[in-house]
């Protein structure tokens, strides 16, 4: 919250009028603002809800992760699987001549 008091010396005319009307449409404009945070705030329901939505994001991604890692050792081990079959025929076969 932003405090605008700007101190003016009295004057007479249109023109100090204006100033005070202008003071009065931003004070309006921040006290709206204030109030409208402070609903946000006292808000708890929609706030339980973002809070719940956000746990659920955060929740599958680390799912998305924790697969991801274990489709990888998966693929490295069946990898790894192929390439000691192979060596091991390799030997066979030169053992073998």
């Amino acid at each position: 919250m932003t405090n605008h008091h700007v101190t003016r010396p009295a004057g007479t005319g249109d023109d100090s009028i204006a100033a005070v009307e202008a003071d009065l449409d931003t004070t309006r404009h921040e006290m709206a603002d204030t109030l409208d945070e402070l609903a946000a705030r006292l808000d708890v329901k929609t706030r339980g809800k973002e809070k719940a939505h956000e746990l659920k994001q955060r929740t599958q991604v680390a799912v998305r992760s924790r697969d991801v890692q274990i489709r990888s050792g998966i693929i490295a081990a069946i990898v790894l699987s192929l390439i000691l079959m192979l060596a091991r025929r390799k030997r066979r076969l030169s053992a073998a001549e």
